[in-house]
């Protein structure tokens, strides 16, 4: 049984980061900054992360990899059923709409994460889950389906994109949700479902 006062300092921590990430790039926010925000002391933040920004991506990734899985569990039910072209296609806009969700959900962190030039702990953290997601998939395309491509080349081509669409709709006007989700969704190899 997980003692309570470590879930204590983990939610703290938690919410700490999130609203201070919400206000400000995350290169801007310092130990101290977490450390008063959460009630705690820098020896405890450091028994639970190496800086904010990897604090923050520790609290965003159990997100994305729930993403990841329901993503991976679908896909292979599908499969064990013989799904066609059409139910694919729906399993993928599932999946973006998910991804989206979540973006959506953090819009204010990731605006400011993501364009941040002194940290890129947010733009690494969502290409190397869309990496991971993505070689995942390829793997486990159907044989006859699947063309002769470099697998890792290709899952960092999808990755790059995904989060560079996502970066374009944070930086630019107000566009829906919608829209986002079906850009992305054209915008994927014909290959991919």
């Amino acid at each position: 049984m997980v003692d309570a006062r470590i879930l204590h300092t983990t939610a703290a921590l938690r919410e700490a980061i999130l609203r201070l990430a919400a206000d400000r790039p995350v290169s801007e926010i310092t130990v101290a900054d977490v450390t008063r925000a959460a009630g705690i002391n820098r020896a405890t933040f450091y028994s639970h992360a190496v800086s904010p920004g990897s604090l923050l991506a520790d609290v965003l990734t159990p997100e994305l990899d729930r993403i990841r899985q329901d993503d991976a569990d679908d896909r292979r039910a599908a499969a064990a059923r013989g799904a066609d072209a059409a139910e694919l296609a729906a399993i993928t806009r599932r999946g973006i709409n998910a991804v989206v969700e979540h973006v959506t959900m953090h819009r204010d962190i990731y605006a400011k994460a993501l364009p941040d030039p002194n940290d890129a702990s947010l733009h690494r953290l969502l290409v190397g889950h869309f990496t991971e997601s993505s070689a995942l998939h390829i793997r486990e395309l159907d044989a006859e389906r699947r063309p002769e491509l470099l697998d890792d080349v290709a899952a960092g081509y999808v990755a790059q994109g995904f989060v560079g669409a996502i970066e374009a709709w944070l930086a630019g006007p107000r566009r829906s949700r919608k829209a986002l989700v079906e850009t992305i969704t054209l915008s994927f190899p014909a290959w991919w479902s």
